[in-house]
Protein backbone atom coordinates (compact mmCIF):
# COMPACT_ATOMS: atom_id res chain seq x y z
CA UNK A 1 0.00 0.00 0.00
CA UNK A 2 1.36 3.45 -0.91
CA UNK A 3 1.76 6.26 1.69
CA UNK A 4 -1.34 7.94 3.14
CA UNK A 5 -3.43 4.83 2.44
CA UNK A 6 -3.63 5.48 -1.31
CA UNK A 7 -3.32 2.62 -3.79
CA UNK A 8 -0.83 2.80 -6.63
CA UNK A 9 -2.20 2.13 -10.16
CA UNK A 10 -0.58 -1.33 -10.06
CA UNK A 11 -2.23 -2.16 -6.74
CA UNK A 12 -5.61 -0.93 -7.99
CA UNK A 13 -5.32 -3.05 -11.17
CA UNK A 14 -4.43 -6.12 -9.11
CA UNK A 15 -7.38 -5.51 -6.77
CA UNK A 16 -9.72 -5.07 -9.74
CA UNK A 17 -8.52 -8.38 -11.20
CA UNK A 18 -9.13 -10.17 -7.89
CA UNK A 19 -12.60 -8.65 -7.65
CA UNK A 20 -13.43 -9.70 -11.23
CA UNK A 21 -12.29 -13.24 -10.48
CA UNK A 22 -14.47 -13.43 -7.38
CA UNK A 23 -17.49 -12.10 -9.29
CA UNK A 24 -16.96 -14.69 -12.03
CA UNK A 25 -16.48 -17.47 -9.51
CA UNK A 26 -19.59 -16.54 -7.53
CA UNK A 27 -21.64 -16.47 -10.74
CA UNK A 28 -21.00 -20.18 -11.40
CA UNK A 29 -23.93 -22.29 -10.28
CA UNK A 30 -26.11 -25.17 -11.48
CA UNK A 31 -27.25 -24.24 -14.98
CA UNK A 32 -24.16 -22.21 -15.85
CA UNK A 33 -22.92 -22.64 -19.43
CA UNK A 34 -19.16 -23.16 -19.64
CA UNK A 35 -16.63 -23.99 -22.34
CA UNK A 36 -14.07 -26.30 -20.76
CA UNK A 37 -10.82 -27.93 -21.81
CA UNK A 38 -9.87 -31.12 -19.98
CA UNK A 39 -7.55 -34.09 -19.95
CA UNK A 40 -8.34 -37.23 -17.93
CA UNK A 41 -5.80 -39.97 -17.19
CA UNK A 42 -5.66 -43.13 -15.10
CA UNK A 43 -3.51 -42.35 -12.07
CA UNK A 44 -1.89 -45.78 -11.79
CA UNK A 45 -0.79 -46.08 -15.42
CA UNK A 46 -0.94 -42.59 -16.94
CA UNK A 47 -3.25 -43.95 -19.64
CA UNK A 48 -5.14 -41.16 -21.41
CA UNK A 49 -8.88 -41.66 -21.00
CA UNK A 50 -10.26 -38.56 -22.73
CA UNK A 51 -9.11 -35.09 -23.75
CA UNK A 52 -10.19 -32.01 -25.66
CA UNK A 53 -6.59 -31.49 -26.80
CA UNK A 54 -5.65 -32.79 -30.25
CA UNK A 55 -1.96 -32.66 -29.30
CA UNK A 56 -2.52 -34.81 -26.20
CA UNK A 57 -4.60 -37.30 -28.21
CA UNK A 58 -1.94 -37.61 -30.92
CA UNK A 59 0.85 -38.08 -28.39
CA UNK A 60 -1.14 -40.85 -26.66
CA UNK A 61 -1.97 -42.57 -29.95
CA UNK A 62 -5.74 -42.23 -29.52
CA UNK A 63 -6.36 -39.41 -32.00
CA UNK A 64 -9.76 -39.77 -33.68
CA UNK A 65 -10.10 -37.90 -36.98
CA UNK A 66 -13.90 -38.11 -36.77
CA UNK A 67 -14.17 -35.83 -33.72
CA UNK A 68 -13.40 -32.19 -33.04
CA UNK A 69 -10.81 -31.32 -30.42
CA UNK A 70 -11.95 -28.06 -28.88
CA UNK A 71 -13.33 -26.71 -25.59
CA UNK A 72 -16.43 -28.68 -24.65
CA UNK A 73 -19.80 -27.31 -23.62
CA UNK A 74 -20.67 -28.09 -20.01
CA UNK A 75 -23.98 -27.10 -18.44
CA UNK A 76 -23.35 -27.52 -14.75
CA UNK A 77 -25.71 -30.01 -13.17
CA UNK A 78 -26.74 -31.70 -16.43
CA UNK A 79 -24.33 -34.63 -16.24
CA UNK A 80 -22.31 -33.70 -19.31
CA UNK A 81 -19.17 -34.58 -17.34
CA UNK A 82 -18.67 -36.67 -14.22
CA UNK A 83 -20.32 -35.04 -11.20
CA UNK A 84 -16.93 -34.99 -9.44
CA UNK A 85 -15.60 -32.78 -12.24
CA UNK A 86 -18.65 -30.51 -12.16
CA UNK A 87 -18.22 -30.15 -8.39
CA UNK A 88 -14.70 -28.81 -8.99
CA UNK A 89 -15.75 -26.52 -11.84
CA UNK A 90 -18.28 -24.72 -9.69
CA UNK A 91 -15.47 -23.65 -7.31
CA UNK A 92 -13.28 -22.24 -10.10
CA UNK A 93 -12.99 -18.97 -12.02
CA UNK A 94 -12.97 -18.35 -15.75
CA UNK A 95 -9.42 -18.82 -17.05
CA UNK A 96 -8.40 -20.93 -14.06
CA UNK A 97 -6.78 -24.35 -14.46
CA UNK A 98 -6.92 -27.08 -11.84
CA UNK A 99 -5.61 -30.61 -11.45
CA UNK A 100 -7.31 -33.03 -9.05
CA UNK A 101 -7.88 -36.73 -8.42
CA UNK A 102 -11.20 -38.56 -8.64
CA UNK A 103 -11.56 -41.69 -6.52
CA UNK A 104 -13.20 -44.82 -8.00
CA UNK A 105 -16.27 -44.22 -5.82
CA UNK A 106 -16.79 -40.83 -7.50
CA UNK A 107 -15.85 -42.07 -10.96
CA UNK A 108 -16.90 -45.50 -12.23
CA UNK A 109 -17.13 -47.38 -8.94
CA UNK A 110 -15.10 -50.23 -7.49
CA UNK A 111 -14.67 -53.45 -9.45
CA UNK A 112 -17.27 -56.11 -8.69
CA UNK A 113 -15.77 -59.64 -8.75
CA UNK A 114 -19.21 -61.13 -9.42
CA UNK A 115 -19.22 -59.40 -12.82
CA UNK A 116 -16.28 -61.52 -14.01
CA UNK A 117 -17.66 -64.61 -15.76
CA UNK A 118 -16.08 -67.73 -17.30
CA UNK A 119 -17.53 -69.28 -20.44
CA UNK A 120 -16.61 -72.34 -22.51
CA UNK A 121 -14.79 -71.28 -25.65
CA UNK A 122 -17.48 -72.89 -27.83
CA UNK A 123 -19.84 -70.13 -26.66
CA UNK A 124 -17.90 -67.78 -28.95
CA UNK A 125 -18.04 -69.82 -32.17
CA UNK A 126 -20.37 -67.26 -33.80
CA UNK A 127 -18.58 -64.19 -32.47
CA UNK A 128 -16.89 -62.18 -35.22
CA UNK A 129 -14.46 -60.46 -32.84
CA UNK A 130 -11.07 -62.25 -32.68
CA UNK A 131 -10.69 -64.02 -29.34
CA UNK A 132 -7.71 -62.18 -27.88
CA UNK A 133 -7.08 -60.73 -24.45
CA UNK A 134 -8.44 -57.19 -24.28
CA UNK A 135 -11.03 -57.69 -27.02
CA UNK A 136 -14.57 -56.46 -26.43
CA UNK A 137 -17.36 -59.02 -26.77
CA UNK A 138 -21.13 -58.84 -26.41
CA UNK A 139 -22.86 -61.65 -24.55
CA UNK A 140 -26.59 -61.64 -23.88
CA UNK A 141 -26.70 -57.92 -24.63
CA UNK A 142 -23.90 -57.03 -22.20
CA UNK A 143 -20.49 -55.79 -23.29
CA UNK A 144 -17.42 -57.21 -21.61
CA UNK A 145 -13.67 -57.45 -22.06
CA UNK A 146 -11.78 -60.73 -22.44
CA UNK A 147 -9.34 -61.02 -19.56
CA UNK A 148 -7.89 -64.50 -20.13
CA UNK A 149 -8.12 -67.50 -22.47
CA UNK A 150 -7.01 -71.01 -21.60
CA UNK A 151 -8.02 -74.65 -21.13
CA UNK A 152 -11.03 -74.18 -23.37
CA UNK A 153 -12.39 -71.35 -21.24
CA UNK A 154 -12.69 -67.60 -21.70
CA UNK A 155 -12.84 -65.15 -18.79
CA UNK A 156 -14.93 -62.07 -19.53
CA UNK A 157 -15.03 -58.98 -17.32
CA UNK A 158 -18.34 -57.07 -17.43
CA UNK A 159 -17.16 -54.32 -15.07
CA UNK A 160 -16.87 -50.85 -16.62
CA UNK A 161 -13.38 -50.51 -18.08
CA UNK A 162 -12.46 -47.78 -15.60
CA UNK A 163 -14.01 -49.43 -12.54
CA UNK A 164 -11.66 -49.44 -9.56
CA UNK A 165 -9.34 -46.83 -11.09
CA UNK A 166 -8.41 -43.43 -9.70
CA UNK A 167 -8.53 -40.70 -12.32
CA UNK A 168 -6.37 -37.58 -12.57
CA UNK A 169 -8.19 -34.71 -14.22
CA UNK A 170 -6.83 -31.39 -15.43
CA UNK A 171 -9.48 -28.82 -16.38
CA UNK A 172 -9.44 -25.22 -17.60
CA UNK A 173 -12.53 -23.03 -17.80
CA UNK A 174 -12.20 -21.14 -21.08
CA UNK A 175 -15.45 -19.18 -21.08
CA UNK A 176 -18.64 -18.49 -19.15
CA UNK A 177 -21.57 -18.01 -21.55
CA UNK A 178 -24.30 -15.66 -20.35
CA UNK A 179 -25.95 -14.56 -23.61
CA UNK A 180 -29.04 -16.67 -24.38
CA UNK A 181 -28.54 -16.68 -28.14
CA UNK A 182 -24.95 -17.83 -27.72
CA UNK A 183 -26.15 -20.57 -25.36
CA UNK A 184 -28.47 -21.79 -28.13
CA UNK A 185 -25.60 -21.73 -30.61
CA UNK A 186 -23.49 -23.88 -28.31
CA UNK A 187 -26.34 -26.37 -27.78
CA UNK A 188 -26.64 -26.71 -31.56
CA UNK A 189 -22.88 -27.07 -32.03
CA UNK A 190 -22.69 -29.69 -29.28
CA UNK A 191 -25.30 -31.84 -31.07
CA UNK A 192 -24.26 -31.12 -34.68
CA UNK A 193 -20.51 -30.40 -34.48
CA UNK A 194 -19.81 -31.34 -38.11
CA UNK A 195 -21.81 -28.41 -39.53
CA UNK A 196 -20.48 -24.84 -39.56
CA UNK A 197 -22.37 -23.08 -36.77
CA UNK A 198 -22.42 -19.82 -38.72
CA UNK A 199 -24.65 -21.47 -41.35
CA UNK A 200 -27.53 -21.88 -38.89
CA UNK A 201 -30.02 -19.02 -38.63
CA UNK A 202 -31.43 -18.42 -35.16
CA UNK A 203 -34.46 -16.21 -34.54
CA UNK A 204 -34.61 -15.61 -30.80
CA UNK A 205 -37.97 -14.14 -29.81
CA UNK A 206 -39.14 -15.51 -26.43
CA UNK A 207 -41.22 -17.50 -25.81
CA UNK A 208 -40.18 -18.95 -29.19
CA UNK A 209 -36.95 -19.86 -30.94
CA UNK A 210 -36.81 -20.65 -34.66
CA UNK A 211 -33.73 -22.44 -35.99
CA UNK A 212 -33.19 -22.77 -39.74
CA UNK A 213 -30.74 -25.49 -40.70
CA UNK A 214 -28.33 -25.39 -43.67
CA UNK A 215 -28.82 -27.98 -46.39
CA UNK A 216 -25.54 -29.74 -45.62
CA UNK A 217 -27.06 -30.92 -42.31
CA UNK A 218 -30.04 -32.71 -43.84
CA UNK A 219 -28.33 -36.04 -44.49
CA UNK A 220 -26.50 -36.33 -41.19
CA UNK A 221 -27.10 -39.65 -39.38
CA UNK A 222 -29.59 -39.49 -36.52
CA UNK A 223 -30.55 -35.94 -37.49
CA UNK A 224 -34.12 -36.27 -36.21
CA UNK A 225 -32.88 -37.41 -32.81
CA UNK A 226 -30.42 -34.50 -32.71
CA UNK A 227 -33.18 -32.02 -33.55
CA UNK A 228 -35.39 -33.31 -30.73
CA UNK A 229 -32.50 -33.14 -28.26
CA UNK A 230 -31.63 -29.58 -29.34
CA UNK A 231 -35.23 -28.47 -28.81
CA UNK A 232 -35.46 -30.23 -25.44
CA UNK A 233 -32.17 -28.77 -24.16
CA UNK A 234 -33.11 -25.24 -25.22
CA UNK A 235 -36.45 -25.48 -23.42
CA UNK A 236 -34.84 -26.91 -20.29
CA UNK A 237 -31.92 -24.50 -20.08
CA UNK A 238 -33.03 -21.17 -21.58
CA UNK A 239 -35.46 -19.33 -19.37
CA UNK A 240 -38.72 -18.22 -20.97
CA UNK A 241 -38.59 -20.48 -24.03
CA UNK A 242 -41.75 -22.53 -24.54
CA UNK A 243 -41.55 -23.38 -28.25
CA UNK A 244 -38.66 -24.40 -30.47
CA UNK A 245 -39.06 -24.76 -34.24
CA UNK A 246 -36.32 -26.42 -36.25
CA UNK A 247 -36.93 -25.83 -39.95
CA UNK A 248 -35.25 -26.99 -43.14
CA UNK A 249 -34.88 -24.52 -46.00
CA UNK A 250 -34.50 -25.87 -49.53
CA UNK A 251 -33.34 -23.55 -52.28
CA UNK A 252 -33.50 -24.08 -56.04
CA UNK A 253 -30.17 -25.08 -57.51
CA UNK A 254 -28.98 -22.95 -60.41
Amino acid sequence: MSPEGLETPEEKESADERQAQEVTKSSLSPGSFLLVDYTIRVKETGELVDTTSEEEAREAGIYDASRLYEPRLVIIGKGMLLKAIEDELITMSVGESKTFEISPEKAFGQRDPTKVKVYPIRRFKDVETPLVIGAKVNIDGKEGIIRSIGSGRVQVDFNPYLAGKTLVCNVTIRKLITNDKEKIQQIIHNRLPDVDLQKFTIEFAPPEVVITMPEEAYLLPNLQIAKRLIAKEIQENIQGIERVKVTELYTRQA
